[in-house]
């Protein structure tokens, strides 16, 4: 397998933004210091842990409480 180390790339047009049409493959765990941004869709899998803020969308409905307490709303809008 062939390696490149480099320093900065950049565009021919010196402008700091390169595409890769053919796209990037990473196979390691990778780190991230800035911004993200996505302008496709993002796909991942084998997710245990995700933490949340905003609306909901519940496939098969929604449990909510503790075991025993609480309530539930069915993907139908039954309670």
């Amino acid at each position: 397998m062939s390696q490149l180390f480099v320093d900065d790339v950049v565009s021919k047009e010196g402008t700091n933004s390169v595409g890769f049409s053919k796209g990037i493959s990473v196979s390691v765990a990778s780190t991230f210091s800035g911004d993200v941004s996505i302008g496709g869709t993002l796909t991942y899998e084998d997710v245990t842990n995700i933490d949340v803020v905003g609306l909901i969308t519940a496939r098969n409905g929604l449990k909510i409480g503790a075991a025993g307490i609480g309530g539930a709303i069915a993907a139908n809008g039954n309670t």
